[in-house]
């Protein structure tokens, strides 16, 4: 399995989880120059990802782009789902998580009516659980645990404190 990433893009999301399920040392990352060379926008390239972008995936015949698509992809195929059930809320917290959570923080015209709701909700949630889906870290941790931890780095100016449950989960 070929991970094509770079420093620069959420390809290090998927290092991550793969880390934490030890399965590092089946795939192999390919850091990919998107600077000077630009290999993410050659014509060899843009058969793993048309749109030229990273990260992707190849395993086999099979070639993945969109990180949450990639790690959801890794979760099953390592065998980290037990049931229907457990997929089905991976699924969900990628969806919240590039889309309702990142919408409400990082698009400033949403942040101050729809932050309050979703980071409302949110810290309840982990008051009640230590990790985003139960008692046990799973690639939902994961999918949500890096867009929290972009927004020191791309938006310190944005006051989590009145989140104490999401500040406490980022630090885990």
């Amino acid at each position: 399995m070929k991970l094509y990433s770079n420093p620069a893009s959420r390809g290090r999301i998927i290092e991550w989880y793969v880390r934490e399920i030890g399965k590092d040392s089946e795939v192999e990352v390919i850091n990919m120059d998107m600077k000077e060379k630009r290999e993410h926008k050659s014509d060899w390239f843009k058969k793993v990802n048309p749109f030229g972008k990273l990260p992707a995936l190849e395993d086999g015949d099979l070639k993945l782009f969109e990180s949450g698509a990639i790690m959801l992809y890794i979760a099953e195929k390592y065998g980290q789902f037990n049931s229907p059930a457990e997929r089905a809320r991976a699924q969900q917290w990628a969806l919240f998580a590039n889309s309702t959570m990142a919408n409400s923080v990082f698009v400033e015209q949403f942040r101050e009516r729809s932050m309050p709701d979703v980071f409302g909700t949110l810290d309840a949630l982990l008051a009640a659980t230590p990790y985003i889906d139960g008692p046990a870290f799973t690639v939902s941790d994961v999918l949500v645990g890096a867009y929290l931890l972009y927004i020191p780095a791309f938006l310190p100016q944005v006051d989590l404190s009145p989140y104490p449950h999401v500040q406490a989960y980022m630090k885990r």
